[in-house]
């Protein structure tokens, strides 16, 4: 049987990021995206002009009635919360539909470059890491897990030169476990020339290394985590996932590089997906 999963996070009409590419990725690695959209925006925030409908208090009905219809899930994505008032009902979301091989995965959106995001303050990201330790995987950025973790960001980044700059981050990631099952992968680590993947776990410490083509682009961290989610939910390993999304975000970044492109606009990541069928 096809796998189910529940996608909680924002729908962005352009900036092929969020449930935009989720349910793309989901789909075409054979995994039924349920999506849960925790708001709906015109275009995703990069953008000069956006407008945001907030979903919070619709949110509570789709518990309500997928328990109604008996519904299960082998997995359980949960990204941007547009509201910190969101953390509770996808905590109970959770609690009400996990079951001991539901792959949970929070993707902790708070912020990149050292920086919140606009939407986010210092109460919500506390809501945000307390939903982040109860999941299986979370997917920060180097930002993000300095939030998790109570890191200076300016200071662990200005050692980025230094040749031991991704064992300080691994010191960094292990103190961010919250149990000892809980796996992290920190993405879009810079260092010379090259982005770097860490993947940790109470015994392991691993590096996925890619190469730049271009700056940032918006969707990259939703396409990564919705591989990596997909894939883990299908049976592989933690690490064989994340160099499945490295890959196919090389390919697509670099084809996006070859032409002038608008980094709010994304990546041409559509004429790649039938790579990831399984």
């Amino acid at each position: 049987m096809i796998k189910k999963a529940a996608v909680i996070n924002d729908l962005s009409g352009f900036g092929k990021c969020s449930l935009t590419a989720t349910i793309a990725v989901l789909s075409v690695m054979g995994v039924q995206p349920c999506p849960m959209p925790t708001a709906v925006l015109t275009n995703q925030t990069g953008y000069k002009n956006h407008y945001c409908i907030d979903l919070t208090d619709e949110l509570c009905h789709y518990k309500e009635m997928w328990s109604l219809n008996n519904e299960s899930f082998d997995g359980i994505y949960s990204g941007y919360i547009a509201d910190k008032r969101q953390v509770d009902i996808i905590f109970d979301f959770i609690n009400t539909f996990r079951k001991s091989n539901t792959v949970v995965l929070v993707d902790p959106v708070m912020g990149d470059n050292g920086r919140l995001y606009s939407a986010y303050n210092d109460d919500t990201c506390k809501k945000v890491c307390g939903l982040a330790r109860s999941a299986d995987i979370i997917t920060p950025n180097l930002t993000e897990l300095c939030i998790l973790t109570n890191t200076d960001f300016d200071e662990l980044n200005s050692h980025c030169e230094s040749d031991d700059f991704l064992d300080r981050i691994g010191e960094v990631a292990k103190d961010a476990i919250s149990h000892s099952e809980q796996k992290i992968v920190v993405t879009g680590i810079c260092k010379g020339d090259y982005l770097y993947n860490g993947v940790f776990s109470k015994q392991d410490c691993n590096f996925v290394k890619a190469e730049c083509h271009g700056g940032s682009f918006s969707g990259t961290g939703d396409i990564f985590a919705s591989i990596v989610f997909a894939s883990v939910v299908n049976g592989e390993s933690l690490v064989s996932s994340v160099k499945k999304a490295v890959s196919f975000i090389e390919k697509a970044t670099a084809d996006t590089a070859k032409e002038p492109y608008d980094r709010n606009d994304g990546i041409n990541f559509e004429k790649f997906l039938y790579q990831l069928h399984n």
